[in-house]
């Protein structure tokens, strides 16, 4: 996403901002609260009937971290099993007992209970130290909430895998970890290497999520949204560090336009704010792909100094002709427009603009990845370089816009 976009949202958040001062303030007294009452002294010797959800008690520490602290992050997605151990029913067994959710803790309820104890004490411990955090046994969302609530300034409230896939593929960021703590740091690092969002607290920068760009698509059910809405819904990407990218080389045809079709178009009106956004959105999940690949690729070839200095000019800069500045193994600069379609190989347009054609021309080692397939788990990138590409009898750019000045006197 472009730094401008970025602007325009924050720009909007801003009218909204200053409201949620007084929920922030509510929400820290109830986690402060819930800390003193908890500290990892008092964690210790906690009685299981303190602890579990099931039985009917608010006041457990399960209850109180998922239903009084809702509105610090939200761990309802999932079940019970999620604390570890639990009092209830388990599928079609129906006797109300002493569950262990998972047997990684132990197959006795007092076992699982005296270790689920210690995991949460290690999470505690070492909030630093990530290799310990993402080895800790305790399951994902659970162990997210613990830390936003015993670490606030450190970790980011939101827990659900699925919902920080969706932030980190809107804002277009780079990620190769299947891990929600690495995915909380990638947001985080978003949030503290802007100028604006790195005064914002990290409540703030949640709501800010949330606010801009609501929440995964995927999750809405499709009997419950209107049928007029129904064709506006766009299919949320995949996870992009569970893409797997092939490179292809592709013979392109000769084009054959038939006037019989144009004269037999049905006419339609065109929306071009809502065709815009999803050219803009495909656009940067193209780019997003693209900068990931060329970091790998340098990498895999042992320069990892090179795949640190990749950047993605377009973020902050259209006016340099070149979405990415990356380079070749020998360390000379290479050029990269990305253009990208949710289309598969056979026939697709593209725009290029006079300055990227210009620019594209000028330059040696500038190369278009075009990327097909971008909306999936495994898109395919046709990279070519441009002479190549302009050499190409069957590739002919034809001007479609026209900029008409007018003075008035």
């Amino acid at each position: 996403m472009k730094t401008t976009e970025i602007r325009e949202y924050q720009v909007d958040f801003e009218k909204f901002r200053t409201s949620i001062n007084s929920e922030y303030k509510e929400l820290f007294r109830l986690v402060n609260n819930f800390k003193k009452d908890y500290p990892l002294e008092k964690i210790k010797i906690l009685k299981l009937d303190d602890y579990v959800s099931g039985k009917g008690d608010p006041t457990t520490f399960c209850n109180r971290i998922e239903n009084e602290l809702n509105e610090w992050g939200n761990i309802h997605g999932s079940t019970a099993k999620k604390f570890g151990i639990y009092y209830g029913v388990d599928g079609d067994d129906k006797e109300k007992k002493y569950r262990v959710g998972k047997s990684t803790f132990g197959s006795s309820s007092d076992k699982a209970f005296k270790s689920i104890k210690s995991s949460i004490i290690e999470l505690i411990k070492n909030e630093d130290d990530y290799e310990i955090l993402k080895k800790n046994p305790i399951s994902p969302m659970f162990k997210g909430k613990i830390l936003s609530i015993y670490h606030f300034e450190k970790f980011l409230n939101i827990f659900s895998a699925s919902h920080l896939n969706y932030f980190i593929n809107t804002l277009s960021l780079e990620n190769t970890s299947s891990s929600e703590i690495d995915k909380q740091k990638k947001l985080l690092n978003f949030k503290n290497n802007d100028p604006l969002m790195k005064n914002w607290s990290i409540f703030e920068f949640s709501k800010f999520l949330y606010h801009s760009f609501g929440k995964p698509n995927d999750e809405m059910k499709e009997k419950q949204v209107p049928k007029e809405l129904k064709k506006f819904i766009q299919k949320d990407f995949p996870p992009i560090e569970k893409i797997k990218v092939e490179y292809v080389d592709l013979q392109t045809d000769k084009l054959v336009e038939s006037g019989k079709k144009l004269l037999n178009r049905i006419p339609k009106k065109i929306d071009y704010l809502a065709q815009s956004k999803e050219f803009q959105r495909t656009g940067d999940r193209g780019e997003q792909i693209a900068v990931m690949e060329e970091r790998q690729r340098l990498i895999k070839n042992s320069r990892p100094d090179l795949a640190k200095k990749v950047e993605q000019v377009s973020r902050s800069d259209d006016s340099l002709g070149y979405d990415i500045k990356s380079y070749d193994d020998s360390g000379k600069e290479k050029y990269i427009e990305v253009k990208s379609t949710l289309s598969s190989f056979d026939f697709c347009n593209i725009y290029i603009s006079e300055n990227e054609l210009n620019v594209s021309k000028s330059k040696d080692n500038y190369f278009f990845y075009i990327v097909y397939d971008a909306g999936s788990k495994a898109p395919k990138i046709w990279k070519i370089k441009s002479t190549d590409f302009f050499s190409d009898e069957n590739i002919e750019p034809k001007p479609i816009l026209f900029r008409i000045g007018i003075k008035i006197k």
